[in-house]
């Protein structure tokens, strides 16, 4: 078998492995509170409106929420092809970490190194980090930017490696695509690549590249243009920009997210990478001891990133969790290559033996070479067992059920899966979050009229949707009322009519 179907084969091996940890029940568990159903709502906003260069929320600026809307606009394609729904919202993010996986491969091959490819690979679908929340099967903006940043850091070693100027134009076409999608902390991996390119003297030689002008001229008209259009059409979006992302962020706490320098190692060893961890360290000396020159350098490539990234997010005095995930595919990286380099130099050794032996050795090396990559295949097996079983379950945790509910109730009445079915409901206002603004949106997809108005304002023959135990108080207190369904602790009741008591008026203690 030549090594272009040997590597085809093994893309295709792996692409099914992929496939399944990413892609099953992608829709199943409801939109998380904040950014996810925040961003939901306000893609659905850009799609009905038509507006791609103002992302809005509850269709006003969004001040709050400053990312470009690269995401936004896939977001709003994936609405287009698949219809409204949680799929649709989930699937650009879920189609990125896939593509992420597909492109460490990808470089490797490239590089003549399609086992490391493998692992690597491997590593990157088996990290909890990615798979269990706010990435790779979330609407959030993560997994899209992981996916840009692999690609722009992949193009600039393979610049250094082959020169080739064609992928110096490619990095600066992918970190233009990566900073359009979440901004200011895309580009924190261009401190590692400076310092790469300092210690292994290619820095002259990018200043000394008329294609590095070029690549930066369209950095400028990209990233800059959009910028300059977005502040013009909606004045302070840059200061905004400037105390959400940049000054703001990393010179401040925000909303109350604080932590340690180790904060992000803890999260990282205990949550997000708990089976590859111990192996980082060991295959980052791992590396350093071979005496291959590629592996090396691909090595402190990797290492000087995922080092000076570190230290940049752990000195920032906001935190929060998934600000660390970008340092996956570079942890991924180096151990996928030391897993390879061992492979490689064990059968090296044992055909060096078979021949002082003077043994056909044919079948021993292929027996040694089974059982090797068997046994490190099998550091796989648990991880990835454990992010599917989770996938398929897609099971809400406990302490969530209640809280979720209400949204579940909308999507079942969207859905048709209610025991009533519903033209019109009512929503109080004092009752409404975040949360609520993309179902609301998704049922009047489906053609079921909403209205949201303060408690005051309810009228006999409604139907209302209750979520809290005190609103349902509230409304036994002034109303007699019919429950025409019910999950957990969300309800719908039709106010039949109102209670004698009240005289027929409503109590101006209306606050909840």
């Amino acid at each position: 078998m030549t090594d272009t179907k040997k590597n085809i084969f093994l893309f295709l091996l792996f692409s099914s492995v992929a496939l399944f940890a990413i892609f099953p029940r992608l829709g199943s568990l409801p939109l998380r509170e904040w950014d996810e159903s925040r961003q939901a709502a306000s893609a659905y906003e850009m799609y009905e409106s038509g507006n791609y260069l103002v992302a809005t929320f509850d269709h006003k600026p969004d001040l709050w929420n400053t990312k470009p809307p690269l995401l936004l606009w896939l977001q709003v394609l994936s609405m287009k092809i698949c219809g409204v729904g949680l799929t649709a919202v989930r699937l650009p993010s879920a189609l990125a970490m896939f593509l992420s996986s597909l492109a460490l491969f990808w470089f490797c091959v490239k590089l003549k190194r399609p086992l490391a490819g493998l692992l690597s690979a491997l590593v990157f679908v088996c990290s909890k980090g990615l798979l269990f929340y706010h990435c790779g099967r979330s609407g959030d903006y993560d997994a899209l930017m992981i996916m840009f940043v692999i690609l722009y850091c992949g193009f600039f070693y393979l610049h250094t490696r082959l020169q080739k100027n064609k992928y110096l134009i490619l990095f600066f076409l992918f970190l233009s695509l990566a900073t359009l999608t979440k901004g200011i902390q895309a580009l924190i991996p261009l401190a590692g690549i400076f310092l790469f390119a300092l210690m292994t003297k290619n820095l002259v030689p990018l200043l000394r590249n008329r294609n590095t002008y070029i690549g930066l001229l369209l950095f400028v008209i990209l990233v800059g243009g959009f910028y300059a259009i977005r502040e013009s059409l909606a004045p302070g979006y840059l200061k905004a920009v400037w105390n959400n992302e940049a000054g703001g962020r990393f010179l401040t706490v925000l909303e109350e997210h604080s932590g340690g320098f180790w904060y992000y190692w803890d999260f990282i060893r205990d949550i997000q990478f708990p089976a590859f961890v111990w192996l980082l360290p060991v295959c980052f000396v791992i590396n350093l001891l071979f005496k291959n020159k590629e592996a090396r350098l691909a090595n402190l490539y990797c290492g000087s990133i995922a080092i000076v990234y570190f230290i940049a997010i752990s000195i920032s005095k906001t935190k929060l969790e998934w600000y660390s995930l970008p340092l996956i595919p570079f942890f991924a990286s180096i151990i996928g290559l030391a897993l390879s380099q061992i492979y490689f130099f064990v059968s090296e050794k044992w055909i060096l033996i078979s021949a002082k032996r003077n043994k056909d050795s044919k079948n021993s090396i292929f027996v040694l070479k089974t059982l090797m990559l068997a046994i490190i295949l099998s550091l796989f097996y648990n991880p990835y067992v454990e992010i599917v079983k989770h996938n398929l379950a897609a099971k809400e945790d406990e302490n969530n059920v209640a809280y979720y509910s209400r949204v579940n109730l909308m999507k079942m009445i969207a859905d048709k899966e209610s025991q009533h079915q519903y033209k019109e409901l009512s929503y109080i206002i004092e009752e409404r979050t975040q949360l609520d603004f993309f179902y609301h949106y998704y049922m009047k997809d489906r053609g079921i009229q909403i209205k949201v108005k303060p408690f005051a304002d309810l009228k006999v023959g409604e139907y209302v949707q209750v979520n809290r135990p005190e609103t349902l108080e509230k409304i036994q207190q002034h109303y007699e009322t019919e429950e025409t369904d019910f999950l957990v602790q969300s309800r719908i009741l039709l106010l039949k009519s109102e209670k004698q008591e009240n005289d027929g008026l409503i109590s101006d203690n209306t606050e909840l």
